[in-house]
């Protein structure tokens, strides 16, 4: 028997239907301190005035938004405006978090014109995967912050606790931008230009040929060059070069490491070869290019 929108509750939190929030209401909690007690469930339920974020990370779950069922295993945020049916199972012991955030600190948070297009990505019902655990360590570390900015009264909370929701809700929508860029017309490209940016960071000191950057990719190296030509009209060695060369400018201009010290943090085998390398891609030798940049 299908529930019908009348016998479908109204809660502020769930099973907290007379609390009287806030207009600054913002609360998070860990899924197992409410859902434990209750089997690890959620009986189908939606919210006035109340926007929520859950997040669940290496867990499965299932969850009902409105009439659709998603099952859902790995590191997963689920977006609720208000007024949004839905209701949750969760296997026992679950990680995660849920975020609920009056819908008048949204509506009257301040937002700049970039971070007011993150922000209508991520009011909608939906489910996002983290692919990238990076993205999903990130978007932790901020779950954190905000925990620890709500349990202090310091000068600035407020305002560092609405800074944080900023940047959670960018988080969400950046995921879901690489998502549709990845399932587009060019996706299978796409997947294979995000991998090779996240292998140079990783390993660009480490020197690796494009040919065993291919093979981490399970590409040719003919397909890789065709991909980054045509995408980025660079070639892969080019894109790893500049990624070198980038850090090596950062370094120059910001730290007091030696020519040397640069030279081997970077994994060059002397001196001398970081040299040439650094004039041959910027034209001028790493010892004047710090100079310029001090003046």
């Amino acid at each position: 028997m299908t529930t019908t929108q009348k016998q479908i509750p109204f809660y502020d939190l769930y099973g907290e239907s007379f609390m009287r929030m806030q207009p600054d209401f913002v609360h998070l909690e860990d899924i197992q301190s409410r859902s434990a007690d209750l089997g690890w469930e959620i009986k189908p339920h939606r919210h006035a005035n109340l926007a929520q974020i859950i997040c669940a990370f290496d867990s499965q779950w299932q969850v009902q938004l409105d009439d659709e069922v998603h099952n859902l295993s790995g590191n997963w945020v689920v977006t609720l405006p208000p007024g949004v049916v839905h209701g949750f199972h969760f296997a026992p012991n679950t990680k995660g978090f849920v975020l609920s955030i009056n819908a008048d600190v949204i509506a009257n948070m301040e937002m700049g014109e970039d971070v007011s297009a993150f922000n209508q990505l991520v009011w909608l019902p939906q489910t996002i995967e983290f692919r990238s655990a990076r993205q999903a360590e990130r978007y932790f570390s901020y779950l954190m912050m905000l925990a620890d900015e709500m349990h202090i009264s310091d000068p600035g909370a407020s305002t560092t606790i609405r800074m944080l929701l900023k940047l959670l809700f960018i988080t969400i929508a950046r995921q879901r931008q690489l998502d549709a860029v990845q399932s587009g017309p060019s996706g299978r490209e796409n997947r294979i230009l995000l991998g090779f940016r996240e292998l140079i960071d990783k390993h660009y000191q480490d020197h690796m040929t494009i040919d065993e950057y291919a093979e981490k990719l399970f590409v040719s190296v003919s397909t890789l060059s065709r991909i980054c030509r045509q995408q980025l009209s660079q070639t892969p060695k080019r894109l790893v070069h500049q990624r070198l060369i980038s850090e090596a400018r950062r370094r120059l201009i910001y730290t007091r490491q030696t020519l040397d010290e640069i030279a081997l943090t970077l994994g060059f085998k002397d001196t001398g070869y970081f040299c040439r390398f650094f004039k041959q891609m910027e034209g001028t030798t790493a010892g004047e290019f710090r100079q310029q940049k001090r003046k």
